[in-house]
C-alpha cells in the first residue's frame, strides 16, 4: 500500500507514543500486526490475536466499548470509524512485531499505529492497557498532530481520561517540593517515566481549573498552556503544583 504524506508523518510521531514503554524511533516497516486472526468483533472493535483466551478478549472488547462513548464525549469526537485491536499473547512475537515495527526492541506493553489501530501484550492490566491506548487513539481524532507532540499532554490526557492515578503523595520528588518541569515530562521513556507518575494529576488540574473543555482545546493547541490557558509553562506547573499540594495533603 502506497503510504501518504501524511501517514508517514504519523507514524514518526506515533514511534514515541509506546505506552509502558517506547522511545523516539521512527518506524521502518509498515503496519501488519503480525499473524493474528479476527477472534471477535463488536460494534465499534474488530479484535486480532494469537493464543489469548476468549474471557479475555471479551474482557478487553467490553471495556473498550464502555470506555468509547466517554472518550468520545470529554474530547468532543462525534464520530470514529471502526477501530482494530491486536493482543498479542505470544510475548516472543510481541516483542518481534514492535522490533520490525520501530526497527528496534521497544519495552512496551502497548502502542497505537494511528487513530484506528491500537497493539496491546496480553497480561494482568490488559484491558486497561487497551482503554488507555484508545484513549490516544480518540485524541487523535481531536488532532492528528497530538502524537506526543508534545509528550506531556499526550500521556496526561490519556492517562487522565483512563483514571489512572498515581497518588502524588508517594512520589518522592512532589513530597519534596520539586516538580518536574514540562521540558523534563517531554524527555525519552529511557530517560524518565515521570508523565506517567503525574499525568493524571496534570488533566485532573485543568479540568478543574477550567472545565473539561479546556483540556480540548489544549490538546487542539498542542499544549500551547499560554494561548489557552494564560499561562507560561512555568506558570503552568507552578499552579499545577499548587493544586496537587491542596488536593492530596500529606
Amino acid at each position: 500500500m502506497r503510504v501518504t504524506p501524511w501517514r508517514t508523518l504519523l507514524l514518526a510521531a506515533l514511534a514515541s507514543g509506546a505506552c509502558g514503554g517506547g522511545d523516539r524511533a521512527t518506524p521502518t516497516a509498515p503496519a501488519s500486526g503480525g499473524a493474528l486472526a479476527l477472534q471477535l468483533e463488536t460494534a465499534h472493535f474488530r479484535v486480532h490475536a494469537d493464543a489469548v483466551p476468549q474471557g479475555v478478549l471479551q474482557d478487553v472488547a467490553a471495556a473498550l466499548e464502555r470506555e468509547l462513548p466517554r472518550f468520545q464525549s470529554d474530547l468532543q469526537v462525534a464520530a470514529t470509524r471502526p477501530f482494530n485491536v491486536r493482543v498479542f499473547q505470544d510475548e516472543a512475537a510481541w516483542f518481534a512485531e514492535v522490533q520490525r515495527y520501530f526497527g528496534r526492541r521497544i519495552e512496551t506493553s502497548g502502542y497505537v499505529t494511528g487513530p484506528d489501530e491500537l497493539r496491546v501484550l496480553a497480561g494482568p492490566r490488559v484491558a486497561r492497557n487497551a482503554t488507555h491506548e484508545l484513549a490516544h487513539c480518540v485524541s487523535l481524532y481531536l488532532n492528528p498532530t497530538i502524537a506526543n507532540n508534545p509528550r506531556w499532554l499526550w500521556e496526561s490526557v490519556a492517562l487522565y481520561e483512563n483514571g489512572e492515578l498515581v497518588d502524588p503523595r508517594g512520589l518522592d520528588y512532589m513530597v519534596a517540593g520539586r516538580p518536574p518541569t514540562l521540558a523534563e515530562l517531554d524527555a525519552d521513556v529511557t530517560t524518565s517515566r515521570r508523565v506517567y507518575e503525574v499525568g493524571y494529576t496534570i488533566g485532573e488540574f485543568v479540568v478543574a481549573r477550567d472545565g473539561q473543555a479546556a483540556l480540548v482545546r489544549l490538546v487542539q493547541a498542542n499544549g500551547d498552556t499560554s494561548a489557552v490557558l494564560g499561562l507560561s509553562p512555568q506558570a503552568f506547573v507552578d499552579e499545577w503544583f499548587a493544586f496537587v499540594r491542596e488536593r492530596y495533603p500529606p
